[in-house]
């Protein structure tokens, strides 16, 4: 793990919220508007996440996730403050090209069908970006003062400054991480990389 890191990956609060409990280890990515040439490419194996408030409705997960939906409005920060609680290790990347891969995926993680098929379809080409990511939990959160370089529709965001991962503990161990990777490796082993 890097020692102190400036990077930071967009995503919502509410799987966010999903990751830092261990209920899920994938993060699934098409790619923003804002994206270089609109795709989603695996630009850094290690990150923060950055938590978003935009665009999070219970239609697009599952009804388990709704708490974490719930629970990520009620504690919504003041919007000039991010709140990074996590880091993140990707263990493993899947490519998804073919559409009965979504199912295959879908127990898996918090987004409902409807929304993963929707993010599928976008685009000129069809496909999703399934990461496998490790996930840790800083000792204290950071309190990110919000720059207007931050918004927009992208998944990467260079922060101001470097945050330190010092003291930052695994949320599952090993051989947790592991029966849950494990499983979805498997399924889609011709088309994951490390």
């Amino acid at each position: 793990m890097q020692t102190e890191n400036n990077i930071a990956f967009k995503e919502w609060a509410s799987v966010v919220r999903a990751l830092g409990e261990g209920k899920q280890i994938l993060i699934l990515r098409k790619g923003g508007i804002r994206e270089e040439g609109g795709e989603f490419q695996v630009e850094h194996n290690e990150f923060f996440l950055f938590p978003t408030y935009e665009h999070q409705k219970k239609s697009d997960l599952k009804p388990e996730a709704h708490r974490e939906l719930e629970l990520s409005i009620q504690t919504k920060p003041d919007p000039s403050q991010i709140p990074i609680h996590y880091y993140a290790q990707t263990c493993g990347v899947l490519h998804l090209t073919e559409e009965s891969d979504l199912k295959r995926l879908l127990p898996y993680h918090a987004w409902s069908e409807q929304a993963v098929k929707q993010r599928f379809d976008f685009g000129r080409e069809k496909g999703l970006f399934a990461l496998a990511v490790r996930i840790f939990k800083l000792p204290a959160a950071y309190l990110v003062p919000y720059d207007s370089e931050y918004g927009g529709c992208k998944s990467w965001v260079p922060l101001k400054q470097k945050l330190s991962t010092k003291g930052a503990q695994p949320v599952l161990s090993d051989t947790t991480f592991d029966s849950n990777w494990q499983p979805i490796h498997s399924l889609f082993s011709n088309s994951t990389r490390h």
